[in-house]
């Protein structure tokens, strides 16, 4: 896979039988801003419940990365 640019997610989902997911994702807005009644956050939300699907055994964790610079 191509270095992703930053910031980018990684989204795990796991199962029962060690069964699951792992999604690599970056989001970027439009130039005119998000679509209506949606943030980077509710987008995020609605994939890890999609995972989810309900199921209480199915755990998930959310991890972003992302780069800062320092100017010496």
């Amino acid at each position: 896979m191509a270095e992703l640019t930053y910031p980018h997610y990684r989204l795990t989902a796991n199962g029962r039988n060690e069964t699951g997911f792992t999604v690599t994702l970056q989001i970027q807005e439009g130039a005119g801003g998000p679509l209506p009644e949606q943030s980077v956050d509710t987008v995020l939300a609605g994939l890890r419940a999609l995972l989810q699907n309900g199921d209480d055994s199915v755990s998930t964790e959310l991890v972003r990365f992302s780069t800062t610079t320092t100017y010496l």
